[in-house]
């Protein structure tokens, strides 16, 4: 094997064991799952077809939850997940980039705030990342040998079947292919476009055949929300809107890019120096990333504001940038060194820089976990959660009262039955029980063996039978004792 493929071979596995090692840190030190989606994902666990979510995130959870009966299994694999799409991405900038570039875009990856806060829970971010950049190097490779690999296919296939953000650039992939098929002489080019259309396109058949087969009509995902509307088609011109986005995604790559994102400038710069090698490799990236921005910016409706994890793609292609920006600093830095300081400072002093570089980037990405375990809306349900699974007797059950928006689950109970491997029938929530008077739930707690009610405080609305379990609560007569009490929410314990 030549030096230089060996070369980077080891930095791909250090990037591997750097990632995960910092995962597994993160994970032991800060133990408390946080997100709304994620939580929804182990909330339905047990099922893989959910409205418009692509499947692939989905099929990740199911099957290992399926094989562990654990949630910390589950967000082990997404760890080990999260850390290969570093080895992805450093693999991507292996195909067009100097060694040190590539190594140091892996560590900004793999380390990275935004990603390794998505990569610890069941988010489609990262998935999707590690699966299109791992796509893009085999197709760069392909490119120079001139044929097409099973890799690039599958890779590809399967971040279409992660996050819809994969199906914008396949347009531009397909067309791409036809122009190659008929500007080549040789007659054998129209099988290989048709081998490159099956390849690129199977992922969206395959959900779009599933859709048909799930709920009977292959565009069924496009008009799952109430109303059967279009799907985050909402587009718009207001002005506020736009600017205020624009700068929420600024904020948001300068946030979790950290100071580092100021080198992105001299990248850019680099870049467009050498566009014509650099722009034929990097422009599905910056094509996806553009018409992503676009999407969202000028189309997806209000619901998107907020999500700072949509900012993962355009942050990504930042780091490219960064990466450049800082491999053309060091070079500068180095060439204006006389070569007898040049000698003095090697090797020890590349060490320390190298572990100081390191040491700063693994300590600002772990600033969003210990910030969100902290946080008392992931807290204290996971706090619930432990003791529960250390008091709750055998066939005894929980009720919890909390706040539900338009009639959906309440996500303090998606959080707990998500955490809990408890069957539903003993895990019960107050909004969906009929009950209209105080008899009716106490026949109710006696019946079902209810052994603990979990009520979550703040402000919101009490109907129907939520307020009817807080009357209950509040019962003087009822035998009960408070066994757990924060500002959140406070478990009584009921007595027979």
């Amino acid at each position: 094997m030549p030096e230089g493929e060996a070369s980077r071979r080891r930095d791909l596995i250090f990037i591997f064991a750097l990632g995960l090692l910092f995962r597994l840190v993160l994970l032991l030190i800060f133990p408390v799952p946080y997100g709304n989606d994620s939580a929804g994902r182990f909330f339905f666990r047990d099922q893989i077809w959910l409205a418009h979510w692509l499947p692939a995130t989905q099929v990740l959870v199911y099957c290992s939850y399926a094989v562990s009966h654990s949630v910390v299994i589950v967000r082990l694999v997404f760890a080990v997940v999260g850390s290969l799409a570093g080895v992805a991405f450093t693999f991507y900038l292996q195909t067009f980039a100097r060694r040190r570039t590539a190594l140091i875009g892996g560590m900004l990856f793999t380390t990275n705030s935004l990603l390794v806060f998505l990569s610890l829970m069941p988010y489609q971010e990262t998935v999707f990342l590690g699966l299109l950049f791992g796509s893009l190097a085999f197709f760069i490779r392909d490119e120079t040998r001139g044929r097409s690999s099973l890799a690039a296919f599958a890779l590809y296939g399967l971040a279409c079947l992660t996050r819809y953000e994969a199906w914008f650039i396949l347009p531009a992939l397909l067309w791409r292919i036809i122009r190659r098929a008929v500007a080549a002489p040789n007659p054998l080019m129209a099988r290989e476009a048709a081998i490159n259309l099956l390849g690129l396109g199977w992922g969206p058949a395959v959900w779009m055949l599933a859709n048909w087969q799930q709920w009977g009509s292959p565009t069924a995902f496009l008009f799952f929300r109430a109303d059967h509307a279009l799907y985050a088609w909402a587009p718009h011109a207001e002005i506020m809107r736009i600017v205020s986005y624009t700068g929420w995604m600024l904020y948001w790559i300068g946030r979790f890019g950290s100071p580092l994102v100021v080198l992105a400038l001299p990248g850019l710069c680099l870049v467009w120096k050498n566009r014509k090698t650099l722009l034929a490799v990097l422009w599905p990236a910056l094509l996806l990333c553009g018409l992503e921005l676009i999407f969202l910016i000028f189309i997806a409706g209000r619901e998107f504001a907020t999500a700072n994890r949509f900012a993962s793609m355009p942050l990504s292609v930042t780091l490219i940038f960064v990466a450049f920006g800082a491999e053309a600093a060091m070079t500068r830095v180095q060439s204006a060194m006389p070569s007898w300081q040049q000698k003095l400072v090697q090797p020890k002093f590349k060490l320390i820089v190298a572990g100081l570089f390191t040491a700063f980037l693994l300590i600002y990405g772990a600033v969003p976990i210990a910030q969100a375990g902290r946080l008392p809306e992931f807290r204290v349900p996971y706090e619930i959660v432990k003791f529960l699974e250390a008091h709750l007797p055998a066939n005894e059950r929980v009720l919890i009262v909390a706040e539900s928006l338009d009639g959906a689950v309440p996500m303090p109970y998606q959080r707990i039955a998500g955490q809990l491997d408890l069957a539903r029938d003993r895990l019960l929530c107050a909004a969906f029980i009929d009950s209209n008077s105080l008899g009716e739930v106490e026949a109710f707690v006696r019946e079902r063996s209810l052994r603990y009610l979990v009520v979550f405080g703040g402000e919101w609305p009490r109907r129907g039978s939520d307020e009817i379990f807080l009357q209950l609560a509040a019962n003087p007569q009822q035998k009960k004792k408070i066994v757990f009490s924060s500002n959140a929410a406070i478990v009584y314990e009921l007595k027979p």
